[in-house]
């Protein structure tokens, strides 16, 4: 079970990694050529600051998330580890103030609560992660980033069914807003709590004293 494991991990990440490129270079690089959404507002203080802020913090979670879970390069790199982890941390602190800007001006009305719960559980589990870390209790630390980037893996996730339908969760759906609230709500929350199954449950009851 264990082989099977570390044979399937590296396309888990190959996997993660393909769709964060993708996700950045269609969601945020577009705008180096000249596009502008709705949402970016028409100055610096009507959405345009709040855009900026969520570009550049998104950007860091995204793009520094996965070199803190590879433990070849934080035991080797421990100093790289730490700088990567802080601009994370940032990134999560710019996509938490950014977004609660953000979620209130959503297209999508209904789900600008799950918008904002996501972007405050991103910073809970992160600031919680870093308590930990503080404390040196390495397991709380580990489990609280994992939840952190599950948030962050959320925003990309939820963008998904517009990538390729997922008519195998929402085909029957016909009702645009509905299937796209259900969209919405249906990644930010599930991931996080297969998370948790994963790293709780199933050890609490599994694991052998």
């Amino acid at each position: 079970m264990l082989k099977l494991k570390y044979i399937l991990l590296p396309f888990f990440w190959l996997a993660i990694i393909a769709l964060s490129v993708y996700f950045f270079v269609t969601n945020v690089g577009i705008y180096f050529t000249g596009f502008r959404s709705r949402i970016f507002g028409t100055s610096i203080f009507n959405n345009q600051l709040w855009v900026i802020l969520h570009l550049i913090g998104g950007s860091f979670a995204l793009l520094l998330g996965p070199t803190q879970f590879w433990p070849a390069l934080r035991n080797k790199y421990l100093k790289f580890h730490r700088l990567a982890g802080k601009l994370y941390m940032l990134g999560i602190l710019l996509i938490g103030i950014s977004a609660a800007r953000l979620s209130l001006i959503s297209t999508c009305v209904p789900c600008r609560i799950s918008l904002f719960l996501l972007a405050l559980f991103a910073v809970l589990s992160t600031w919680f992660a870093w308590k930990a870390i503080k404390a040196r209790n390495i397991k709380v630390h580990r489990q609280m980033i994992v939840r952190s980037y599950v948030c962050v893996l959320a925003f990309i996730a939820v963008r998904i069914d517009d990538i390729m339908p997922l008519d195998f969760l929402f085909g029957a759906v016909k009702d645009g807003l509905l299937r796209r609230v259900m969209n919405e709500y249906f990644f930010s929350f599930v991931p996080l709590i297969i998370a948790e199954i994963c790293m709780v449950w199933i050890p609490a009851v599994y694991h052998k004293k």
